[in-house]
């Protein structure tokens, strides 16, 4: 079997946080050593190379620190000092925010245009996780929490990549948002074009996914969503207290899971996932079928969006591979190869 290659600072670092995140007991210095092979080679004697392996390790653990995050530390029974990063630590803790608070700093992020992108991976953890779907969405009706001003407040993290391809329609819906936003409170009909059609809708209450905005309204006896960017004009809102409130369940109208958000695909795909990221949460979105004995585990997925499952995929980098379906390990392999191959040409 050939040499792992060794990690520079920046993954080692990452993967010495991953470790110590996915331990709920504290791990000696030797343990890390030989779990992560990150440092030096298992039974190394020589004293220039353990002294070397030594620095890196507290180098390590002094960024993590400085990064602020907390790592605690403990001491077992035959005295050697153990670590770990608790998730309390780690994680953001919820806070708690009304449908009205996030709407607020939704609107704050899609209106103000300040030339970054923090605001918006910054909204992005605060208040989504879920990668929006191509276009109008599938009928639904029923009952469940009432509609208005409803929005989708799931707690998680949203890739960067994610954050930088949806910044653009941030800003074209946000210009729509305010109206109809008002629209859906005062029970006023909007009228635009979706579709290459004009449109006449109840609007129910807004939903957003992964940036992107969404109109949850009721058109023709059918509960549909209208992703607010593709509209192709502009809103025209009728007189208020036009319609009665629908019972609609607004969160519930899109999937929470990415992967399952209908893009025209629909198969399941196996994955490996090491021991070092299967505790993760980015991983416990996969259904675990079998555990192995060096702490990895095989997921199943269901896959109806292949652009959320490269998102999932990339968020684990090289401890995660795909087993199957075999068509989508040659897709995986080959798209990653491209993307190698454009990095290297930049660098030159």
């Amino acid at each position: 079997m050939a040499a792992r290659p060794r990690p520079d600072a920046t993954e080692r670092v990452m993967e010495l946080m991953m470790y110590l995140l996915a331990r709920d007991v504290p791990q000696t210095r030797e343990e890390i050593w030989r779990d992560t092979g990150l440092y030096a080679p298992d039974g190394i004697t020589d004293k220039r190379q353990l002294d070397s392996a030594r620095a890196s390790f507290e180098r390590d653990k002094a960024l993590i620190r400085n990064l602020g995050v907390r790592i605690t530390e403990a001491i077992t029974h035959d005295g050697a000092t153990a670590y770990t990063i608790r998730r309390q630590d780690y994680f953001l803790p919820d806070l708690q925010l009304t449908a009205d608070e996030q709407l607020a700093l939704r609107f704050a992020a899609a209106r103000v245009d300040i030339g970054e992108t923090w605001d918006l991976e910054a909204v992005a953890k605060l208040t989504s996780t879920e990668t929006a779907p191509a276009g109008e969405g599938g009928a639904a009706t029923g009952g469940g929490a009432e509609g208005e001003g409803a929005v989708g407040a799931e707690s998680g993290s949203l890739s960067a990549d994610v954050a930088l391809e949806t910044a653009a329609a941030q800003q074209t819906a946000g210009s729509l948002l305010p109206k109809l936003a008002a629209a859906s409170a005062e029970r006023a009909v909007v009228r635009f074009a979706y579709g290459g059609r004009r449109r006449d809708a109840q609007p129910l209450g807004l939903l957003c996914r992964a940036g992107y905005w969404y109109l949850a309204a009721r058109e023709d006896d059918v509960v549909k969503t209208f992703r607010v960017d593709r509209m192709e004009s502009d809103a025209e809102v009728g007189e208020r207290e036009a319609f009665a409130r629908a019972d609609v369940d607004v969160a519930a109208l899109l999937p929470s899971e990415p992967m399952e958000i209908d893009f025209g695909d629909d198969f399941e795909a196996r994955v490996r996932i090491d021991a070092t990221m299967a505790q993760q949460p980015t991983a416990e979105r996969g259904r675990v079928v079998e555990r192995h004995d060096d702490g990895s585990v095989t997921v199943t997925v269901r896959v109806r969006n292949r652009a959320a499952f490269r998102v999932w995929l990339l968020d684990m980098g090289r401890h995660a591979v795909v087993e199957s379906p075999t068509e989508l390990v040659g897709e995986i392999t080959s798209w990653l190869r491209e993307l190698a191959g454009e990095a290297g040409d930049a660098d030159r």
